[in-house]
């Protein structure tokens, strides 16, 4: 967004502030860092060759979950290949309910609800339909484009976290040019590197200064971003670089912005002639074969019978605790929770947007201390675009928890299959013993389908003395659950799922597997978590790096059904570091 508790949408304050042949790297022209000798592919471009915008492309609606529809929409003109983001001056309002000044006109690839919280006294309007037109990871990114000078502007082109998860939340302003930063002689183009809720960035200034007037006529400007840093170019040239590099996937944003900013971008002159234009001319992405596999690794589809929640992108109607988003419902970590804002006026809305129809006829809710903070009714809701005629699909009085500690809890949902692009659920009323509520982990599946080849560990709810035991079946091999140090050994994990599953195939996943890996283990299966039946003997194990090197252990056996409980008992460890660590514990019935 541009302004923020530091401030950057209303920028007054002082430093916020922010298909072609492949080609080997040749806007790079008059660089000679060895970094440029990857080929690069075109991946997504947009020339502006239409009277109108591609919506498969871009949204024209600027963050629509902090205003109104109307307010949030971009004023442009696309001519001879050119698009013009325009401040009018008469037929434009505010783009914010707070500020009867500012104005905005921007485009961008993504969005979603409560996307960029950039100020206390934002509120969430209305839910709106996820939009993931061109949510990415890595590439080169070139944009033509030409400035406007008029004071009280700046025109910006930046990239912000999906917020997938709670702490994706990185910003970088690939250029953010105020009116008056542009001169005859020298002009300046802000960087700036802002992480937010990101605890892996740190903030970083990279501005860089053109020995031209920028505004005067078009320049290229170009954003290599890579899994070891970050480089930006201007007209060709390599101009400033930093190691810092989100490792999540980010949207883009391009859009021109007005304001009375005198530490900013000055003071508006009404009298001057409208409309501002930031002009366009191409935006363009390209990758490298490698960031093409990665991206393919990454797309893909739920299998039949699978859990299709974290496919979704979870929303909200309304606020919610900032620090623990409706995101947290669907990362498969059943020990994270999303949290009501306090007071919550019911009935409350949780959206799960899907990119295509699904079918469904089960959800679940997992929910710790549900007796101090579960919901309490509740009614199911779809629609079959993902945006009106919401039809209830079930409804649930009187819901009861058994518990209030650690312990999770499930509360499953059958009903007749449904089908739709969107799942809402109305809460209705919540135990509010701390004036909130909250929910765990949402499952969302088609009962009659096979599981096939799917992971279904993340179903499971692992019980284990562990601070971050989630971590274990979150279906993400990037960070691991670790014991408590100094582990009395032999020791168990259990893994519980809400329904009867059958299984014949496990694998367990460790980095720096030396170091913190266990290396005796067994396993054991019940139907009701008091009767047990090993099915994998004690046996060793081996691993062979102690570095971020992935390395996984499997285990195959006959075919067990009605399964709840799986119990990994490890007997022995490696503890060089005094605890043992598990990245993944992967669960199949494999056909």
């Amino acid at each position: 967004m541009k302004r923020r508790k530091v401030g950057k949408i209303f920028a007054f304050v002082l430093l916020l502030v922010f298909a072609a042949a492949p080609f080997s790297m040749a806007y790079a022209e008059g660089n000679d860092s060895s970094a440029h000798d990857d080929v690069w592919e075109l991946v997504f471009s947009e020339e502006f060759s239409d009277s109108v915008l591609d919506p498969s492309k871009f949204s024209v609606s600027y963050m629509p979950h902090w205003t109104t529809v109307p307010q949030s929409l971009a004023h442009y003109e696309v001519r001879n290949g050119i698009l013009s983001l325009n401040i009018e001056k008469d037929t434009q309002g505010p783009w914010w309910a707070f500020d009867d000044v500012q104005k905005i006109s921007s485009i961008q690839t993504g969005m979603r609800d409560g996307m960029h919280l950039f100020w206390d006294t934002c509120t969430i309007t209305d839910h709106h339909r996820a939009v993931t037109n061109f949510e990415t990871r890595y590439g080169y990114f070139e944009l033509r484009a030409k400035v406007p000078s008029d004071s009280g502007l700046h025109s910006a082109w930046w990239m912000t976290g999906t917020e997938a998860r709670a702490d994706e939340t990185a910003e970088i302003d690939i250029f953010e040019i105020c009116g008056p930063d542009c001169s005859s002689g020298k002009s300046r183009v802000r960087v700036s590197v802002h992480p937010w809720k990101d605890p892996a960035l740190k903030e970083q200034s990279l501005d860089y200064y053109p020995s031209c007037d920028v505004s005067e006529d078009f320049h290229t400007y170009g954003f290599e971003w890579k899994p070891d840093g970050m480089r930006f170019y201007f007209d060709g040239r390599l101009v400033k670089e930093t190691t810092q590099s989100p490792d999540y996937k980010m949207t883009t944003l391009l859009g021109i912005y007005e304001n009375d900013s005198p530490l900013w971008s000055g003071t508006p002159d009404y009298n001057s002639t409208y409309p501002k234009r930031f002009e366009i001319d191409y935006f363009r992405v390209y990758k490298t074969k490698e960031m093409l596999a990665q991206d393919a690794s990454m797309r893909v589809l739920p299998t039949a019978g699978e859990n299709i929640a974290p496919y979704a992108v979870a929303g909200a109607g309304q606020d919610w605790s900032w620090d623990n988003p409706p995101s947290k419902l669907i990362d498969n970590d059943a020990y994270s929770a999303m949290q009501s804002n306090d007071s919550p006026v019911f009935p409350q809305y949780l959206y799960f947007d899907w990119d295509k129809t699904q079918g469904f006829d089960t959800v679940i809710m997992k929910t710790a201390f549900g007796q101090g903070q579960g919901p309490t009714s509740l009614d199911l809701e779809v629609s079959e675009d993902g945006e009106s005629n919401w039809t209830a699909i079930a409804s649930y009085d009187n819901i009861e928890w058994g518990g209030n500690d650690w312990h999770i809890e499930n509360f499953i949902m059958s009903f007749p299959k449904a089908q739709g692009k969107a799942l809402r659920l109305k809460i209705n009323s919540a135990n509010l013993q701390w004036n909130h509520y909250a929910i765990n982990e949402i499952i969302i599946k088609d009962s009659e389908g096979p599981v096939g080849n799917a992971n279904i560990a993340p179903e499971s709810t692992p019980e284990w003395d562990s601070e971050n035991g989630g971590l274990l079946t979150d279906n993400d091999l990037t960070e691991a659950a670790e014991s408590k140090n100094r582990p009395a050994l032999p020791t168990d994990i259990v893994l519980k799922w809400p329904e009867a599953v059958a299984l014949n195939q496990i694998e367990l996943y460790c980095w720096y597997a030396q170091s913190q890996a266990p290396t005796q283990v067994s396993f054991s299966v019940s139907e009701d978590g008091n009767e047990w039946h090993e099915i994998v003997p004690p046996t060793d194990l081996t691993w062979q790096y102690n570095d971020a090197t992935m390395e996984k252990q499997s285990f195959s056996f006959a075919t067990v059904t009605d399964i709840k409980y799986l119990r990994l008992q490890i007997s022995k460890a490696n503890l060089k570091w005094r605890h043992f660590a598990i990245n993944e514990l992967k669960v199949f019935a494999m056909p």
